[in-house]
């Protein structure tokens, strides 16, 4: 891996709604996958806790009677621009009347957590990306990540069940690793036409990205985690494209090649169909062209989506709860986890939900939240800021005002909600059964990744590849000064 110089990213980056170059993994999926050692006996592999590759819908249903999921993933930081796109991309109904969810696959570096907060509070998925955006990541970059979900956007732990290697540049060692980590699933696969598997457990091994030797007999046995294949768009030459493939063509090409693969899902088995977003494409920037012929394409070829009969969009952790359980597309409104009801405290407090206001250059403040500025980034947090900046060895550095301040926050404990959470009082505000949440993921440690610790313990102290493809990080939310650092960071 290397990076560019300053003045080639710059001209990258000019170029970047004419080429390509941050589709992780697209360009070098074969079309077809490779022979493989795949074997599982659905007699003993069952549900809700095994679950074989296989291309039929699970539990016997007929592909008529299941709903077309369509799935909407974003990946990298998570900024107050980005996010809007993000919105505009989710803005369609799902058939019981509920605003469309999406899972964001966030990255560490110029995320602003009191966003990635307001994410989660607004009913969406909140996943690990990795710390640094890092191929074949570590142990430490993983957990780092994780921790600071939850320390700084209140995120609970066993909500924090989806990861995604950076430039889907998994192994089998990554695997075993967010297994370790109590991680529920993977989504960092490609799924072609003759391995579009619904998803399935680890238990007997990978059946996607054969052709790189990860389903080799023994390769991979991870009883109950889960691999959520991404699903490839083959394009008017059966090239794969993967991420970010309205980069890949002309709109009206793009929109011809999707509708054709949706069509093969929506009138065939009715696999999960994915549209998989680097939202920093689809943004407007100073300086650099204007996407939204782009953003507007994929905006209307979601609505078109939208207006099919049991078609509903869903975040991964929505699509893994329906496939442990799966239930007819008549019964699917019924589900706790497909309904949008918002929880009301009785008082604002700082829990994702609360008003904010963001300035021209997308810096959000809020009376409630506290703001921690590190010279090259600052965020929001409704919880203590750290007292330096984070880094991937000390994710959770000691807190910069001491728990007998008045002004300390409180953390996340294991038996409430944040979204119920009131911070700055340290109260619980959920009353009913309804809404009662306890905690059962252990935290892990980021500086030893096996070891147990708690949250709050960490707060109050310093804690001591299979693809790869060109990558760009999202624009810093805090102007100009940073572009240049912005444009630096672009890797290859």
């Amino acid at each position: 891996m290397k990076f560019l110089s300053v003045t080639a990213a710059a001209l990258s980056l000019l170029c970047l709604t004419q080429t390509v170059i941050a589709q992780d993994g697209a360009g070098s999926i074969p079309a077809q996958s490779a022979p493989s050692t795949y074997s599982c006996d659905p007699n003993t592999c069952k549900l809700p806790a095994c679950l074989c590759a296989s291309q039929s819908p699970p539990n016997g249903l007929q592909p008529k009677d299941v709903p077309q999921f369509v799935t909407i993933t974003f990946d990298d930081s998570v900024q107050a621009s980005l996010m809007t796109t993000a919105n505009q991309l989710l803005n369609v109904k799902n058939p019981n009347g509920c605003t469309a969810k999406g899972s964001w696959y966030v990255s560490m570096q110029y995320t602003d957590f009191s966003l990635v907060q307001e994410w989660y509070a607004n009913g969406n998925e909140v996943a690990d990306h990795t710390f640094t955006h890092v191929g074949s990541p570590s142990a430490q970059e993983i957990a780092a990540a994780k921790a600071m979900l939850h320390e700084y956007a209140g995120v609970p732990l066993g909500k924090i069940k989806g990861f995604r290697a950076p430039f889907l540049n998994y192994t089998a060692e990554t695997l075993s690793e967010i297994s370790q980590q109590g991680f529920q699933y993977d989504s960092s696969s490609s799924a072609v036409v003759d391995d579009c598997y619904w998803p399935y457990t680890l238990d007997n091994g990978m059946a996607n990205d054969c052709w790189t030797g990860i389903c080799a007999a023994g390769a991979v046995k991870l009883p109950g985690v889960w691999e959520i294949p991404m699903y490839a768009v083959n394009d008017n030459a059966s090239v794969p494209q993967l991420m970010d493939n309205y980069l890949a063509g002309s709109v009206a090409d793009v929109t011809q090649w999707s509708n054709t693969n949706f069509d093969r899902h929506y009138n065939g088995n009715r696999q999960p169909f994915g549209i998989y977003v680097h939202p920093t494409h689809l943004t407007s920037y100073p300086g650099l062209p204007d996407p939204a012929p782009l953003k507007q394409g994929v905006i209307s070829f979601i609505q078109s989506l939208a207006s099919k009969p049991d078609v509903w969009f869903v975040s991964n952790d929505q699509l893994l709860q329906w496939m442990k359980n799966p239930v007819p597309a008549s019964q699917l409104a019924a589900q706790d986890y497909m309904k949008c009801e918002v929880p009301n405290p009785g008082k604002e407090i700082c829990n994702g939900l609360q008003n904010i206001t963001i300035s021209d250059v997308g810096l959000v403040s809020s009376s409630l939240l506290n703001m921690c500025n590190f010279n090259t980034s600052t965020w929001g947090t409704c919880f203590n800021c750290p007292a330096t900046a984070p880094t991937v060895d000390t994710p959770i550095p000691p807190t910069a005002v001491q728990p007998t301040d008045p002004k300390y926050r409180h953390p996340v404990p294991d038996n409430c909600d944040s979204i119920w959470w009131d911070p700055i009082a340290g109260q619980c505000l959920c009353t009913t059964a309804s809404c009662a949440y306890k905690e059962a993921a252990a935290p892990v440690s980021p500086s030893s990744p096996n070891a147990v610790n708690s949250s709050s313990a960490a707060a109050a102290q310093s804690t001591p590849s299979l693809r790869s493809a060109a990558s760009a990080k999202a624009l810093p939310a805090t102007g100009a000064l940073l572009l240049s650092a912005f444009v630096a960071s672009v890797v290859l």
